[in-house]
Order: C-alpha cells, then structure tokens, then sequence
C-alpha cells in the first residue's frame, strides 16, 4: 500500500477521533457517535484493516451499527450528542457574545438549531430491548385487553349464559379467551409487537381468527366506556406500531 500524506492525515485523525469517542463513552461532555462516524470515515479513507478491524470492534457495534444499518439511535445516544453540542456550542457562544461579535454567534445559533432539528426529527428513535420482565409485562397487558374485550362482548351478547354462570365466561367465549391466552404466553415476536393486528405471523386457527375479529369488531368501539385508560394505551400503543410497521414498509419498497 503506498503511503501518501493524505493517506498519513485520514490515519491520525481516524485514531484522534477514535480516542475522543472512547472518551465520550466515559464522559458525556463529548458525542461519542460523531467521533465514531469520523473515525470510521477516517480508516475507510486510510487503512482498509483497519476499517475492518473497527466495525467489527464491540464499540462499533454498540454505539455505531444501528445508526449506520437503520439510521435510529436510542433516546439516550440521542440526548447525550444534543447535551454535548449543546454546552459546547454554548460555550463558544457565550464567549464570543461576550466580546461583542455577533455575525459568528448567529451562524452558531443557526447551525446548532439545525443539529437539534436533525437528531430530533431525521433520526430516527430506537427502542432498547426490553427485559424479560418487561416483555411478561407486555404480554400479561395484552392479555388483559383481550379478556376485557372478550367479557364485554359476552356480556352483551350473551346474556343469559352469562347471568346464568354468575357474570363469568359462557363456554364458547371461555373458550376463546383459553385459546387467546394460548396464543400469547406462546408468540415468539413479543419483544416487536404488541398486537396480534400488527404482527405478520398468524398463529390463530381460522375458526378461532373468525371469532376473535367479531369480537374486537364489537367490544373495540365500546371498550373506552368500561376501560378508558386500557382503551387508551391500547389505541396509542397500536397506532404507533402501525406506524412503524408503515415505516419499515416504506424502507423495503
């Protein structure tokens, strides 16, 4: 490979940019993504091993790949490069206000209003992944709605049997919610999704998918009157995820 002082200036500022996004692992004060973006940047112009060498590094990985592969950021990432930009910008700022220079403040402001705008609304929000606590919370939520909507919809359309069982399931709705639970402590994408609308896996029977869409037919419109803040987070919770699903949709066309 010939060494060229291009060559020789990629390489120091991948490696000073390397050192600084360490840096900001341990110290907030400074964006660790862009030093790593720069980095990468960097030994792409320079060193092809040691371009390799990083993305394959768990730094990389960590604070790197899903910005690159997905364009998303944790909110945390997200919070951490606006603080930095931020107080550094400020800063810079401050000085320069002090002393009266203008021009360059407002060309500050401008480009910090901008990096904001950017991380806030281009970048998109990754969710962490959840821990097995949180995904039996989830699930047992799901659960839950789908109970409701079930004893509603009995409740109103079958009455006698319902009055009848002392206000519990008649048998064909027990056996529905049986077999919904079922279908919920077995689904595999519980970490994704939340609801069985948005997932792309059908695992109901066909007979058993019948009657559940008749259910949610009748008890979604009414469920706000009986369970306002179940309905609630329901509806925004599903609204978000068609949302994404439209998003990841878009992306592959």
């Amino acid at each position: 490979m010939k060494i060229t002082p291009m060559k020789i200036f990629w390489l120091l500022l991948g490696f000073i940019s390397l050192v600084l996004g360490t840096i900001g692992v341990f110290l907030p004060i400074l964006p660790t993504v862009p030093f790593y973006l720069l980095t990468a940047f960097s030994f792409a112009k320079s060193s092809e091993r040691l371009h390799n060498w990083f993305v394959g590094t768990k730094l990389y990985k960590k604070h790197l790949e899903s910005f690159v592969d997905h364009k998303a950021m944790l909110l945390k990432t997200k919070l951490s490069i606006i603080t930095s930009v931020t107080l550094l910008m400020g800063f810079g700022f401050f000085m320069m206000a002090r002393k009266g220079i203008w021009v360059p403040c407002i060309i500050l402001a401008i480009v910090w209003l901008c990096h904001i705008i950017y991380f806030l609304f281009r970048i998109k929000t990754e969710r962490p992944p959840l821990s097995p606590e949180q995904i039996e919370k989830k699930r047992k939520k799901e659960e839950r709605i789908v109970s409701e909507m079930i004893h509603l919809y009995c409740r109103k359309n079958h009455k006698e049997l319902y009055k009848r069982k002392g206000k519990e399931l008649c048998p064909e709705c027990k056996e529905l919610a049986d077999y919904a639970v079922s279908r919920s402590e077995h689904c595999p994408y519980m970490q994704e999704k939340t609801f069985c609308s948005n997932c792309k896996t059908h695992c109901y029977k066909p007979e058993m998918r019948d009657k559940i869409k008749k259910v949610m037919r009748f008890s979604g419109p009414r469920i706000m009157l009986y369970h306002p803040i179940l309905a609630l987070w329901h509806l925004i919770s599903s609204l978000h995820e068609r949302k994404e699903v439209s998003n990841d949709k878009n992306k592959a066309d």
